[in-house]
């Protein structure tokens, strides 16, 4: 296993719990339990039926009657009698990396972790690569089923199943409808690419409004690389990324895009204006956006971003030269074991019920592949139709032609980012050539990664 950059203090160093015999549970019984027991039900009855297992899940979510993961896990205690869950709210901000923090202080004080939430992949596999996450791998085989087909992604470490998604984000276009009739502009199809992107974005600038934003994060100098690539910057023998044709090709994109089209906002104006992600297309100033699929639920948010136009929306574009449809990324956090849980079956019941089933509280669309696309938008969104255009909403969501590259994650992947965000700032800011650029990022790459080898 690769040793992490930084040594952590020793409050960080293991995600462990005291092991003792047995366990409580079933792992199938609960998980086929109904789903539509009262949530008001569950919880912290006193009354307990003999040999019942208790577990704790840790979350950044608050303990409060109307949080949906809350909810959740009040109805998961109501639907079975074999594992009781208490729930542990660590902080009541929904910040993970502050939670991450309480929750690592807390084992190194002895507390007994059954299952956890994570806010993102990163979070769960920097944890995964000490060896204090249980492998989920033995669990699915006593099931008799393949987790690749249950879930469209998995948070996997060396082939080995850490996390399972409790909801995935999945990136996506979405377009201001007053915009793109405007313009007139239809909907792209999938298989459209990164140029017909630049074009759209030129068609739909106006003197009131960019055709496109382009946010500060890692993913936006090469998209590509996030939705083509097995891993956005190293291949399989951990070797630096840069010189496939993708990089220089995004990174050029989006300088003629600003300095050329006029088409997106500078990104000098970007990092000095601090926008979230999402502020300028809700605001009107953008027309398009290419974004993680969060971005739909925001758009009924109308405290944060108040609005009044239709969202539409469509697959993300292909690279030019890709013969693939439907490439995408997703993401999320996890839901993982700790790998010295008494009750391992019972946490395991439990994180395959929560990834089955707490979309239905959540409203977030889940990793689980067994829902109906179309039933599970219009019941999302039925109402929302002045906002949310739920025909494209789904038919992008749930094309059959979406797929991943075969994926693999290392426990410093937030570091590689770092060093494209900083490396592509330097390149539009300072006007420098890829070349340059990339000669230095591939350096501070081989960096990281030889600092994590064995």
């Amino acid at each position: 296993m690769k040793k992490l950059p930084l040594m952590l203090a020793s409050m960080l160093l293991m995600l462990s719990v005291t092991a003792c015999g047995g366990n409580g549970g079933n792992s199938s019984a609960a998980t086929d339990a109904p789903a539509s027991a009262d949530p008001a039900a569950g919880g912290s009855s006193t009354a307990q039926p003999a040999g019942k297992a208790k577990i704790k899940f840790y979350t950044f979510k608050a303990d409060k009657p109307e949080e949906p993961i809350f909810q959740a896990v009040q109805a998961y205690n109501a639907a079975q009698d074999k594992v009781e869950v208490e729930y542990e709210s660590l902080v009541q901000n929904s910040d993970s990396t502050d939670f991450m923090k309480k929750l690592d202080i807390l084992v190194a004080g002895g507390e007994v972790v059954d299952v956890f939430m994570t806010g993102n992949e990163d979070e769960l596999l920097e944890r995964a690569s000490r060896g204090v996450v249980e492998p989920l791998n033995s669990f699915f085989e006593q099931e008799s089923i393949k987790p690749e087909d249950e879930y469209s992604k998995l948070l996997k470490l060396e082939d080995k199943v850490y996390g399972i998604l409790p909801s995935s984000t999945q990136w996506l276009t979405v377009f201001n409808k007053d915009h793109l009739e405007a313009a007139g502009l239809s909907l792209p199809e999938m298989g459209w690419t990164w140029d017909d992107f630049r074009d759209y974005a030129k068609k739909l600038t106006t003197p009131e409004h960019f055709g496109t934003y382009f946010h500060t994060w890692g993913e936006y100098p090469n998209v590509i690389a996030y939705t083509e690539k097995p891993h956005p910057q190293l291949s399989a023998d951990l070797k630096p990324i840069f010189d496939d044709p993708s990089f220089e090709y995004f990174f050029n994109l989006r300088r003629v895009m600003e300095k050329e089209d006029k088409s997106v906002e500078p990104y000098a104006d970007v990092l000095a204006s601090n926008y979230h992600v999402l502020q300028q297309f809700f605001a009107g100033n953008a027309s398009m956006l290419a974004v993680p699929s969060y971005a739909v639920r925001a758009a009924l948010n109308l405290e944060k971003f108040p609005h009044e136009f239709q969202s539409m929306y469509a697959p993300l574009p292909r690279s030019v030269d890709s013969k693939e449809l439907g490439m995408t990324n997703i993401s999320g956090g996890g839901l993982a074991m700790g790998a010295k849980s008494v009750n391992k079956e019972a946490s395991y019941d439990f994180i395959r019920w929560m990834s089955k089933e707490a979309y239905k509280f959540t409203k977030e669309i889940p990793a689980f592949k067994g829902v109906d696309g179309a039933e599970l938008i219009n019941g999302f969104f039925g109402e929302n139709t002045d906002l949310i255009d739920t025909a494209s909403l789904s038919k992008t969501l749930f094309d059959p032609n979406l797929k991943m590259p075969d994926t693999f994650s290392v426990p410093y992947g937030s570091e590689l980012k770092a060093i494209v965000e900083n490396g592509f700032a330097s390149y539009i800011l300072d006007n420098r050539s890829f070349e340059e650029i990339k000669g230095e990022m591939t350096a501070e790459v081989e960096k990281v990664v030889q600092a994590n080898q064995k």
